[in-house]
């Protein structure tokens, strides 16, 4: 494999986002991962706040002694009282600290998360979002024993961009009602000056960060001890097992209230820095309205209807579809995503008209994912071989054309293919197209296969028809990351 420059911006782009992943999930040597210290709140809280608990039962007794000293003892128990106190504030300040710090790392995360998906205009912005999902879905692995674990650490930032976009779309179709957002989105792209001197943005600040915290949050209940003790079973060697509906029940319930404690008690709220009471009072009213509305969206994202819930709970149904972290995953059911999606619609799981939306913006096919096409001749004509290509974009024309980046021509693979959108007609996961080369002889198919295939085994193919392909082992070579250059569209 041909070695890139360490600046070249691919490599670049795909070290960024690894290293966004591992700050949720993997954490280092240097600093413990979002996820890691959930799980240390969980498993410490209730013995800081015993320790909290127990330094004011302390300093209230030393105060009552002292409200009662004689002359002799009065300096002994001031003294005694100052040293209680003193603890107490120790204690308060170190676990406000932890909290704080818990809290700019979220901030930071979503900061990052907006600055890989948005752009300066909607073009730009739905670039970016398709880059970050089309990426995260072309390193995750489609089979091996770190599948499960590395679905797991990808699926929220997955989730997060689509709730973004899901957001903007309802927006710009009218179909948001809930105040807060329509209050804070009349200027949604006008920065105004902020009581702390940084710029501000209400949309940004007040909504799209605290939705990113909601979305990456959302299954930080996960790791309560009583949660991970439901998981992992009494042997404790599966990391996830099968509930009945009455133990899945048991978790959902564990597993919320552990995350909204954790938002509201582990992560808390941004601390005002200033000497004006004025801003202050203004400061705390704002943070306290962004972490309830992002309680909101956490305590709404269980229930179907027109409501809120509806940022959370579609993206995660869709994650869990196209990075579901099991053993059987099956890459090529990927775009069964929208049939899953309208099913649960009809059977009154999700709101039908949420779900149409939603699918309006991702289309049947996963971004990353394998398309395997036939191109059309100049004369219009349908040719006797077959291509392969990648899903780029989002916003396809209709739900089952797919706006794609060609990755071979003529059988050779290419770094710098045309986008294109793939009709029904020319892709061969649908049976139209796959007619199309059913009078070609096996001969010429197998020896379309085996050029596709050399090099890069992309599946394993062996169907002389194959209805999609796994672009991973291309994508791994960093002079093919770059998929999203390219603005010109070409109709097949």
């Amino acid at each position: 494999m041909p070695l890139t420059p360490k600046n070249s911006p691919e490599k670049s782009y795909v070290r960024t986002v690894r290293k966004l992943i591992a700050s949720l999930l993997s954490g280092s040597k240097f600093q413990q991962s979002l996820f890691g210290q959930a799980q240390q709140f969980f498993e410490l809280d209730q013995s800081w706040q015993a320790e909290l608990t127990q330094l004011h039962q302390q300093l209230e007794q030393s105060q009552t002694q002292l409200r009662l000293a004689t002359r002799k003892t009065e300096a002994a128990l001031t003294l005694d009282s100052q040293q209680k106190r003193q603890a107490l504030q120790k204690a308060e300040q170190a676990y406000e600290n932890r909290q704080q710090q818990r809290y700019n790392q979220l901030h930071l995360l979503c900061q990052q998360i907006l600055e890989l998906s948005e752009g300066s205009s909607r073009v730009e912005t739905i670039s970016r979002s398709s880059r970050l999902l089309g990426t995260l879905q072309l390193l995750a692995p489609s089979e091996g024993e770190q599948l499960s674990a590395v679905h797991l650490k990808y699926k929220p930032f997955y989730k997060a961009v689509l709730s973004l976009r899901l957001l903007d779309h309802l927006l710009e179709r009218q179909l948001i009602t809930n105040s807060y957002i329509l209050k804070k989105s009349k200027d949604r792209y006008q920065p105004q000056p902020s009581a702390q001197g940084l710029e501000y943005q209400a949309f940004r600040d007040d909504v799209q960060i605290p939705l990113l915290m909601a979305v990456l949050l959302q299954d930080v209940g996960h790791y309560h001890p009583e949660a991970q003790h439901m998981l992992q079973g009494e042997q404790q060697s599966a990391r996830w097992r099968e509930f009945d509906a009455e133990e899945r029940s048991q978790f959902l319930t564990i597993s919320q209230a552990a995350t909204l404690r954790f938002v509201s008690d582990g992560i808390g709220v941004s601390r005002y820095r200033g000497n004006s009471r004025t801003e202050r009072d203004e400061f705390v009213k704002t943070e306290e309205e962004k972490q309830a509305f992002c309680l909101t969206l956490l305590k709404m994202s269980s229930k179907p209807g027109l409501g809120i819930g509806n940022l959370l709970r579609l993206p995660q149904v869709y994650a869990s579809a196209v990075l579901p972290g099991r053993a059987r995953f099956v890459y090529q059911s990927l775009p069964k995503v929208a049939l899953i999606l309208k099913n649960g619609a009809k059977a009154g799981h999700y709101d039908e008209r949420m779900v149409d939306q939603l699918l309006t913006i991702t289309g049947v096919f996963p971004q990353g994912y394998g398309v395997v096409y036939i191109p059309k001749e100049k004369q219009g004509f349908a040719g006797e071989r077959y291509e392969f290509a990648i899903v780029n974009s989002l916003y396809p024309p209709s739900p089952e054309v797919p706006l794609c980046r060609a990755v071979s021509r003529n059988l050779q693979y290419r770094g710098n293919g045309l986008n294109l959108s793939v009709s029904v007609e020319h892709n061969l996961y649908f049976k139209p197209a796959r007619q199309k080369l059913t009078v070609v002889p096996d001969q010429r198919l197998q020896e379309i296969l085996s050029k596709l295939t050399a090099g890069f085994e992309p599946g394993k193919l062996r169907n002389l028809l194959p209805r999609y392909w796994h672009p991973d082992e291309f994508f791994a070579d960093p002079k093919h990351q770059n998929l999203w250059n390219r603005t010109e569209l070409l109709d097949n």
